[in-house]
This record gives structure tokens, sequence and C-alpha cells, in this order.
């Protein structure tokens, strides 16, 4: 079994007092761990040094693509730098090849994202500078 990170503490002043912003959580070790099925179609994805913001925009990607049967997220604890993304799909397509298919739509969708909120900031500040 392997042992995962916990908070280092950084002991500050007199008799080793400490704030509560002194607390920094570690990176992870792994920047991805995969934990296969009992095939192909199934996985749990461990990735290091993520949280809610790419776990639950990736499970929602993931369940609108065809041929996913499951994903959902856990994250074990709040002091641990993981996100456990389970992947189980239903057409033929391994979870890795469906979880790299998520991953480049979810970038796709955050570049379109990023080109609408720059135009929107470029036309709100000429709005400005002609008012």
């Amino acid at each position: 079994v392997e042992t995962l990170p916990s908070l280092a503490v950084s002991p500050r002043g007199r008799g080793g007092a400490m704030a509560v912003n002194e607390v920094t959580a570690k990176t992870a070790e792994h920047r991805l761990q995969v934990k296969l099925g009992e095939s192909e179609d199934c996985a749990t994805f461990i990735l290091g040094d993520q949280d809610h913001t790419l776990g639950n925009a990736l499970r929602h990607v993931l369940m609108q693509t065809r041929g996913t049967e499951f994903c959902g997220y856990s994250i074990p604890h709040p002091s641990e730098p993981y996100v456990h993304l389970r992947l189980q799909t239903q057409d033929g397509t391994s979870a890795a090849e469906k979880l790299k298919a998520g991953l480049k739509e979810l970038s796709v969708s955050c570049d379109h994202i990023e080109a609408a909120f720059d135009r929107a900031f470029d036309d709100f500040e000429k709005k400005q500078m002609d008012e």
C-alpha cells in the first residue's frame, strides 16, 4: 500500500507556535497513476496535484461522450493532492483512450471559452474608451 503525502507544517515564533496560514500542502509524488480494472474498458486514474476543478469538469465532459458507461471522481482527503477518476466504457474503447479524448475535448472547450472571454473583454474596453 502506497502512503500519500501529508501536510507540511513549518514551526515559527517562540516555542514553535504556528499560524494557520503556515500550513502548505505538499505536491503529489506522481502526476498520474493507473489502477486497471478487470478489463481495458475500466480503470481508475489517479491524477496528482489536481482538485475538484479538473475532476468535475473532466467527469462532465466524459459523461457527455458517447460510449461512456460510468465516470465519477473523488478526492480521498482534502489534504491529499489527488483526484481519483473512475471511468468505464461500453463501446470497445479502452478507458485510457476515452480519457485522452475527454482531455482533448476539455482543452478545446477551454480554448473556446478563453477566446470568447478575450473578445468580450476587448469589446468592453473599447466601449469604456468611447464613453
